[in-house]
C-alpha cells in the first residue's frame, strides 16, 4: 500500500472552537447591514459596525485555522474598503508573520507593474541570448587562430 508523501493536512475547527470564527461573522453581518442601511440609519450603523471591528480586533485566534481566516477576511476589507485603520494593518501584519507567510497583508497594486515586468522579462531574455552569440563569436575567433 503505498503512502502519499508530505500530504496536506486541512485543520477543521469547529465553529465554536475558535472565538475569531464568530467575531468575524459578527463584523459581516454588522458590515453587510450598514452597506444596505437607509440613510437615517446609515450613521447608526456604522457605529455598530465599527463596534464589531473592534471587537474583531481585541479577538484572539486560537487556531491556525482561525488567523489565516482572519487574515484573508482583513486583506479583503484592506483592499475593498480602502482601509488605512493602523489597528487594522498592525494586525493584519502580525497575523502574516505569526503565520510565516511571505506575502504582505495587502495585495500590491499589480496592473502598473505587470508591463514593465515582463519589458524587464523580455529585455534579460536579449541579454542573455546576446552574450550567448557574442560568446560563440569569441570562442569561434579563438579557434581560427590556432
Amino acid at each position: 500500500m503505498a503512502t502519499i508523501p508530505h500530504a496536506h493536512v486541512i485543520e477543521h475547527v469547529p465553529f465554536h472552537a475558535d472565538p475569531i470564527l464568530a467575531a468575524i461573522d459578527h463584523h459581516d453581518e454588522a458590515w453587510s447591514v450598514w452597506q444596505c442601511a437607509s440613510d437615517a440609519l446609515v450613521a447608526q450603523r456604522h457605529v455598530e459596525m465599527e463596534g464589531a471591528l473592534a471587537r474583531l480586533l481585541a479577538t484572539p485566534c486560537a487556531t491556525q485555522f482561525g488567523s489565516l481566516a482572519l487574515l484573508r477576511h482583513l486583506r479583503w476589507h484592506i483592499q475593498h474598503d480602502g482601509i488605512t485603520d493602523a489597528a487594522v494593518l498592525a494586525r493584519a501584519s502580525d497575523l502574516a508573520l505569526y503565520l510565516r507567510l511571505d506575502f504582505l497583508p495587502v495585495e500590491p497594486a499589480r496592473a502598473p507593474l505587470a508591463p514593465m515586468l515582463r519589458l524587464l522579462s523580455g529585455l534579460g531574455e536579449a541579454l542573455a541570448a546576446l552574450s550567448l552569440i557574442c560568446g560563440g563569436l569569441v570562442v569561434i575567433g579563438f579557434a581560427t587562430l590556432a
